[in-house]
């Protein structure tokens, strides 16, 4: 065996990473607390295998290069889960399509996706989310987005906000723009990226003039509470922009009976990164933290890529990211505890024994010395 050969084994791949006992134990903790805090909102548990095939993903517009593929021995191609709302969809509409109603359904998953590795971007990474499948209108939105609030406040993290934007107020502005589909893309792909400059060569490019263009020119920069939708709303927009800020505003006023209004704002330059979004969007941010630790949305076209077309939101939740977040806000605590420690001279090893059992049967945790 090679030294380079004796130096991987001894490594894990890319984009991985161990976790050791005390790290794994509070991970185990947020875990279970938010899983508790899912079901207590009327969520069930379901579960969908790790990988699946490639034409799931591909049906929804979910196979990029970024994505884990490989063969099975009938030469099928399969892939690494990149993300859970698809396979969930794929499961609703196959195994759970006659039963009425709406479907409250929770998760946790381990997902997979090629990433530059750094702190809290991994290419295998753990999530925590729901899914509210068959709901329409603001309510649902806003239980979603109450409930994501709710997730973060189970998790210990001090500080948080909540931003949310429309799908809908983008492409509506495009629409008034009469952009092509290609423009429009690019304009989707500068919010992404924060490319105020690539931004502004579409809109020059375009010949976007007069007010439309000065509301293109802010979409990285409007931020704020309901004083801004009502500051657009005056504006000369179209009624398709007009719908998406009164809809933004009638799920703000619910999640404010729901107690969580003070850690939202809107940010209508808002774009995520799956294609599969129409409506309400949002992402959760924390201090010190340069990506969202949360996300979700609306996505009422998705159902029908697996032949049960219908109206669902909801959101994951990056447990690593959380948990990175966590451990520098310094609220982690990373040093598992037992109730008992049970020490033995020599030749009182049955003796321990026998205590150690007692104490466990009694309900404590016990460990050996």
């Amino acid at each position: 065996m090679t030294m380079d050969r004796k130096a991987q084994i001894l490594q894990v791949p890319y984009g991985t990473r161990d976790m050791l006992a005390g790290e794994a134990a509070a991970r185990r903790e947020v875990a279970q607390r938010v899983g508790a805090l899912f079901h207590a909102w009327g969520y069930s548990e379901v579960q969908t295998p790790t990988f699946e095939y490639l034409d799931t993903f591909k049906s929804c517009g979910q196979v990029s290069s970024s994505n884990f593929k490989f063969f099975d021995r009938s030469n099928n191609i399969l892939m690494l889960r990149t993300e859970m709302t698809a396979p969930i969809a794929r499961l609703v509409a196959t195994r759970m399509q006659r039963e009425p109603g709406v479907k409250r359904l929770r998760y946790e998953a381990q997902v997979f996706r090629y990433e530059d590795a750094q702190a809290g971007r991994q290419c295998e990474f753990s999530q925590l989310g729901i899914e509210m499948m068959g709901a329409q209108g603001a309510a649902a939105d806003a239980e979603v987005i109450a409930l994501a609030v709710a997730a973060l406040q189970e998790t210990g993290l001090p500080h948080f906000s909540i931003s949310m934007g429309h799908v809908e107020f983008i492409n509506g502005l495009c629409e008034m723009a009469a952009l092509t589909e290609a423009q429009t893309a690019e304009v989707k792909r500068c919010l992404i990226t924060h490319d105020v400059v690539g931004l502004e060569a579409v809109i020059c490019a375009s010949r976007i003039a007069g007010p439309l263009a000065e509301v293109f020119k802010d979409l990285p920069f409007l931020h704020g509470g309901p004083e801004l939708l009502e500051r657009l709303g005056r504006q000369m927009l179209s009624q398709r922009c007009q719908h998406t800020l009164q809809n933004l505003r009638e799920i703000y006023d619910l999640c404010a009976a729901y107690g969580a209004a003070q850690y939202l704002e809107f940010d209508l330059g808002l774009i995520r990164n799956f294609d599969y979004y129409t409506g309400m969007i949002f992402e959760g941010y924390t201090s010190g933290m340069g990506y969202p630790i949360i996300g979700g949305g609306r996505y009422d076209t998705l159902m029908a890529a697996f032949g049960t077309p219908g109206p669902a939101t909801g959101f994951a939740l990056g447990l690593d990211r959380v948990m990175l977040a966590l451990a520098r806000s310094g609220g982690l605590t990373q040093e598992e505890c037992f109730d008992v420690l049970v020490a033995y001279e020599d030749g009182a090893l049955p003796q321990a024994i026998a205590r150690s059992q007692t104490l466990r049967a009694a309900g404590r945790s016990v460990k050996l010395a």
